[in-house]
């Protein structure tokens, strides 16, 4: 089963201010994300049902939500890791 992918405005933004090679990445594991919405990678955020981080390149992590009843994931935000406060995702 496929999930849809969704991205909020913010995370849309965030994409396109990543780097070139970052952004590249990004948007190849955002599109894994619709096969495996719950890679072995992704850990599920404390006390967030459904809410995923999964590091990107290293500095960066993809904030996400796995609805599996609408089969969508949605993308909350893209930040460098000292960027994210998880209490405001």
């Amino acid at each position: 089963m496929s999930y849809q992918i969704e991205i909020t405005p913010a995370a849309r933004r965030e994409i396109r201010a990543l780097p070139g090679y970052v952004r590249s990445q990004a948007i190849q594991l955002i599109e894994e994300l619709s096969r495996d919405p719950r890679p072995a990678r992704a850990i599920e955020l404390r006390d967030r049902e459904n809410i995923l981080r999964i590091w990107l390149a290293g500095r960066w992590r993809i904030i996400y939500e796995v609805d599996d009843e609408l089969v969508i994931v949605l993308i909350l935000r893209v930040r460098r890791k000292e960027d994210i406060d998880y209490r405001s995702v």
